[in-house]
This record gives structure tokens, C-alpha cells and sequence, in this order.
């Protein structure tokens, strides 16, 4: 089993990898699924003149919770990480009034058919196949696991960039085919259910290299 100090090394090195892709901000929180202790470890990022990142422990709750990130865990097995952030470009998704649809096939195998706008004190956990979503002024990214995550929160900016400056030119904004959704959502769908169970049984979910 990984110790503490161990697994909160990791976490400050994804917020300093984070960070320095201008993808988290002083006041961001990204937390970590550690299903063998049945957990979710938490940090924020700090200020610059905070040296002490501390890592906050709190249980994995089974029923449901204010919190985002504790209802997310609960509602979603398959989720092993989620950042809670103010990206540029994800935000601005949010400004321009609609959800960003599949305009890549890599959005689609890894982020999920869209990327939805939700409003509100109250957090509507999303279903399987979308693991990013505006709400309100923030943006909640998931993954299976840490290194997913990070993968996925780059993904996730560039492909809000795209979509917000061909929306803003006035073009039409065109989604990938339905088959190319079908095939990359299906593929998803199977590395979803396979990092459920394996958190469900006390284990990491493993990053699968490739398409």
C-alpha cells in the first residue's frame, strides 16, 4: 500500500505540472481517489508566498454529499481523480452559452460526447460518458487516474479553444461523424467499466497506452 507522504508527493507534483500549464490557479482543488484506503486525498493550490501545500484525507462517501468532489466519487466509480479549476479557455466555454459538442475524435475517447454546462449550489454529477463539464464559473475535469486527469485537463483546453474561437467567427461549428463518436465513446465506455471495477476491489485503474 502506498503511504501518505507518498501519495501526497504525487499530488503536489501534478499541481506543479498543472500549474505551470497556466491549468490551476492559486485557490484550484484536485483530489485523488486511493481506493485501497477507501479515501479521497485533496489539495489546493497555494499561493506563491505559501510554501506548506497540505494534503487533506477525508473518506470516501457512499451516499450523497454537498461536496463536488466526494459526490462525484459516490456517484461515478470509475472516476480516480478530479480537478476543480479556472482554466481560461474551459470558462469561457461557459460564456458562450451552449455545451461544446465532439469536435474531435481524442475528445470524444477520453473527455466524453460533450462537454456540458451546469448551474447552481447543487452539483448534478454527470453520467459515464462525460468527464468534463462547466459549472458556472469553474471548470470539473475527470479522470480514471492522476496521469489521466492531467492528460485530460490539457485535452480539455485545447479543444475549448478551438471550439470558442470558431464559435465566436460565426462559422458552423461541425462535430466528428457519428460513427467516429460511436466507435472512441465505446472505447471509453470499456476503459470506464474496467477502472470501476478495479476501484471497487481496492486497486488503481491503469492507464492504457494508445488509442
Amino acid at each position: 500500500m502506498e503511504s501518505r507522504e507518498s501519495v501526497a508527493e504525487g499530488l503536489r507534483g501534478a499541481v506543479g505540472r498543472l500549474a505551470a500549464k497556466g491549468l490551476m490557479r492559486p485557490g484550484d482543488t484536485l483530489s485523488q481517489r486511493i481506493p485501497e484506503r477507501a479515501e479521497i486525498a485533496r489539495i489546493t493550490c497555494p499561493d506563491a508566498a505559501v510554501r506548506a501545500w497540505d494534503v487533506v484525507w477525508t473518506p470516501l462517501d457512499r451516499g450523497r454529499s454537498p461536496d463536488p468532489h466526494r459526490a462525484v466519487y459516490a456517484a461515478r466509480g470509475d472516476v480516480g481523480a478530479i480537478l476543480e479549476g479556472r482554466q481560461v479557455w474551459g470558462r469561457t466555454v461557459g460564456r458562450v452559452g451552449r455545451p461544446m459538442p465532439a469536435l474531435f475524435d481524442e475528445q470524444v475517447r477520453h473527455l466524453g460526447l460533450a462537454v456540458p454546462l451546469a448551474t447552481g449550489p447543487a452539483l448534478s454529477v454527470p453520467r459515464a460518458s462525460t468527464n468534463a463539464l462547466v459549472w458556472d464559473d469553474c471548470v470539473l475535469c475527470f479522470g480514471m487516474g492522476l496521469e489521466r486527469l492531467l492528460l485530460n485537463a490539457e485535452l480539455l483546453e485545447k479543444c475549448a479553444q478551438a471550439f470558442v474561437l470558431a464559435e465566436t467567427s460565426g462559422r458552423r461549428v461541425r462535430r466528428v461523424p457519428w460513427w467516429v463518436r460511436l466507435v472512441a465513446n465505446r472505447r471509453l465506455s470499456r476503459d470506464q467499466a474496467e477502472a470501476a471495477q478495479r476501484h471497487a476491489g481496492g486497486e488503481r485503474s491503469m492507464i492504457r497506452a494508445g488509442y
